[in-house]
């Protein structure tokens, strides 16, 4: 069997699952998948710079409120205070960001269009298998750019002697990518206050609290 034989095998299996998964969600959840993932990828691809420079203000106004100057009378100071905070995005970790926001929406628009209200009004089902192997496509155009510098460090063909070589290369690359970046994430988060902590967390509790109980009065 040759290699380009393996790798449409592989494919086939691959578009197979996501169109098991389009079969199971319904037509309208895989196409609100396919608009967003696609629709935010072009999106933060134009206009991630606006997205960085709300996150980058935000940081500023977190280092405001940790220096205690906003409640001061000397505007002076919380203005000093302001252009000194260094930027959270920067040119070195602006790619990593925006994939990052644009993953999250995908995985929010995902889990939202699980929900099995949706599946009840699946009727469609050639349409969703067909949506979700556009998805999968889709998904394949996107991420193989990215995990193909995982995989470099990994043997492409399991060697006879050692046929799981491949999937502990595999594991280990993805353990220390883990490691470094819960390093990195805990380098970025060290230096803010828990009092800016604490405000983020309550936002944070708040935006999950508010729809669960639009969904918890419908229900009564």
């Amino acid at each position: 069997m040759t290699t380009e034989t393996q790798v449409l095998i592989a494919f086939i299996l691959y578009l197979a699952f996501f169109g098991w998964i389009g079969a199971r969600r319904g037509v309208w959840p895989e196409v609100v998948l396919l608009v967003v993932t696609v629709g935010f990828w072009v999106l933060l691809q134009e206009r991630g710079t606006f997205v960085v420079r709300i996150t980058n203000f935000a940081g500023k106004f977190l280092v405001l409120l940790q220096s205690g100057a906003l409640g001061g009378e000397d505007t002076g100071a919380a203005l000093e205070v302001v252009q000194q905070a260094p930027n959270i995005i920067t040119d070195d970790n602006v790619d990593g960001f925006l994939f990052l926001v644009w993953a999250t929406i995908v995985l929010i628009t995902f889990i939202v269009g699980s929900d099995r209200r949706w599946s009840k009004h699946n009727k469609h089902k050639i349409a969703a298998i067909a949506l979700g192997v556009a998805n999968g496509i889709v998904f394949a155009a996107l991420l193989l750019p990215v995990l193909a510098r995982l995989l470099e460090g990994t043997p492409a063909v399991a060697d006879q002697e050692a046929p799981l070589g491949a999937l502990f290369a595999l594991v280990a690359a993805l353990w220390q990518m883990t490691v470094t970046t819960l390093q990195n994430f805990w380098a970025w988060v060290q230096p803010v206050s828990p009092s800016a902590w604490l405000l983020i967390i309550t936002l944070l509790l708040v935006l999950i609290a508010w729809p669960m109980r639009g969904a918890a009065s419908k229900k009564k």
